[in-house]
């Protein structure tokens, strides 16, 4: 089989994302930390905090799965817990000052990965691939759906 008959779109995506993953661990492990703490800080408001609810989804997780990696965090100092004073079921996380600080060295990492991407390929093929990979992420979603019922 020659290599254009193995290679899809599904395929090259998550190579694409193992590639840049590995990058950003080797990055965050610099800092005591990993892509995963940093794709968590990076979907918490700063101020406001968010529901772990909220941020799951974010992540393509289960709620359920969050878990350990707020235990994680939490032992880190890089976030509370607040229950709801209006729903006792429903949990805010809040950044502390370290995760603050955590959050905006993430935010850098990868502002300056996607300024090198752009400056060596361009904005425009940028927004094409970005609308490209929409557009792949609805014809999957829509299968999902038609697969579930």
């Amino acid at each position: 089989m020659s290599k254009k008959q193995t290679e899809t779109v599904d395929s090259k995506i998550k190579s694409a994302w193992q590639i840049i993953s590995r990058m950003y661990n080797a990055e965050a492990t610099k800092y005591g930390g990993s892509i995963a703490i940093g794709h968590f800080l990076l979907n918490i408001d700063s101020d406001e905090g968010a529901y772990a609810s909220h941020i799951a989804p974010k992540l393509g997780m289960e709620g359920t799965s969050l878990s350990r990696i707020v235990k994680t965090l939490e032992d880190e100092k890089l976030i509370i817990r607040k229950n709801d004073k209006a729903d006792k079921r429903k949990v805010k996380i809040l950044l502390t000052q370290k995760g603050k600080e955590n959050k905006e060295l993430a935010k850098k990492i990868v502002r300056n990965f996607n300024a090198e991407v752009e400056n060596k390929i361009g904005k425009n093929r940028i927004e094409e691939l970005l609308k490209t990979i929409n557009d792949i992420i609805s014809l999957a979603e829509e299968r999902n759906k038609l697969i579930k019922n």
